[in-house]
């Protein structure tokens, strides 16, 4: 019954710590609605040019992909490694595959979906997510490298980085080998080709809006934020930091902002003059962190397989350190 009551309470304060935090934006939307619906407005844009485009074929193919059973296929060419390295399921491998080439939140759709169809259980799906939650090359390579920073070489070690913090990050929570040895195969369920093409059309638009909203809402909270000095008030230790050790402190204020959204972090790092080789590290950190707007985007699936908040959190914060020190040796050697 204590127990009971502590939880309750839980729940209660955190209730209120949201209604506080969104009232206060609710606020701010009505105080300057010319400003923060513009800030909306720039978010949706930034989605409907840049990540919608990308995101759209991804989604509707992954499901069909997934709802045929090539899930289990790619997992029996990836079984021995897999359960080797991690002692996961063969599917992880599909799962890292698919994310790989598609970026965030598409391994954690994915695992939601197979999660849901009972091919893996709640255990396997926080191993398998600790090196499935990755950024694509559309994003790496073509925005952040080529696009941001002017160099498509950059985004190409970018690229290797990310994906090598991610399957070293995969060590750290994998699943005990002495807690793997009662592995079920996956269940062999025929394909389902009932309305195909309608249900994965209304699952990768249904997915695509998530995302969506995510960046148009953070994009105006990172305007907020900004607008009432927070943004300043956290850069400035780091400012601090990176004076110190001979990096450029422009940079704080985006690595503040990538925190919060990772485009609009990598933008600003981009711009604040900073050489590449100080850059590399933070920006590598960043992308594998991914920032608060992509952790949400990713909870929304992983919520559905009973996956805390502060698990991801700490796969994710361990994937940016892992991937922020290699890229600090790689920038040594520049």
């Amino acid at each position: 019954m204590k127990l009971t009551h502590t939880l309750d309470r839980r729940k209660r304060r955190m209730a209120t710590t949201v209604a506080v935090l969104v009232g206060f934006f609710i606020v701010c939307l009505v105080a300057d609605p010319k400003r923060y619906i513009a800030s909306v407005y720039n978010g949706m844009l930034l989605f409907a040019t840049s990540v919608a485009p990308a995101l759209f074929p991804f989604f509707f193919f992954t499901r069909i992909l997934t709802s045929v059973g090539t899930a289990q296929i790619l997992g029996d060419a990836l079984k021995k490694p897999i359960a080797k390295l991690y002692n996961c399921p063969s599917v992880g491998g599909y799962v890292f595959f698919m994310s790989a080439i598609s970026g965030y939140p598409v391994g954690s759709r994915l695992l939601s979906d197979l999660y849901s169809a009972g091919l893996i259980d709640r255990r396997q799906v926080k191993a398998i997510s600790s090196f499935t939650s990755t950024s694509g090359p559309l994003f790496i390579v073509g925005t952040v490298g080529t696009l941001m920073f002017g160099s498509a070489s950059l985004g190409y070690l970018l690229m290797a980085i990310h994906f090598a913090g991610a399957l070293i990050n995969g060590f750290i929570y994998r699943i005990k080998k002495k807690d793997a040895t009662d592995y079920a195969e996956l269940v062999r369920t025929p394909p389902d080709f009932d309305d195909l093409l309608g249900k994965s059309m209304t699952s990768a638009l249904t997915s695509l809006f998530i995302v969506g909203g995510y960046i148009a809402i953070f994009n105006m909270i990172a305007d907020v934020l900004t607008d009432m000095g927070v943004v300043n008030a956290l850069a400035a230790p780091l400012s601090s930091l990176y004076s110190s050790i001979g990096w450029e402190p422009s940079m704080a204020e985006g690595t503040v902002l990538g925190f919060i959204e990772i485009t609009r972090g990598c933008l600003s790092i981009s711009q604040s003059g900073a050489q590449i080789k100080t850059a590399l590290p933070v920006v590598a950190g960043l992308l594998s962190f991914g920032g608060i707007s992509v952790s949400l985007q990713s909870l929304t699936f992983l919520g559905n397989c009973k996956i805390r908040p502060l698990y991801y959190l700490a796969t994710k914060t361990t994937q940016a350190i892992i991937s922020f020190a290699i890229a600090l040796a790689v920038s040594l050697l520049m």
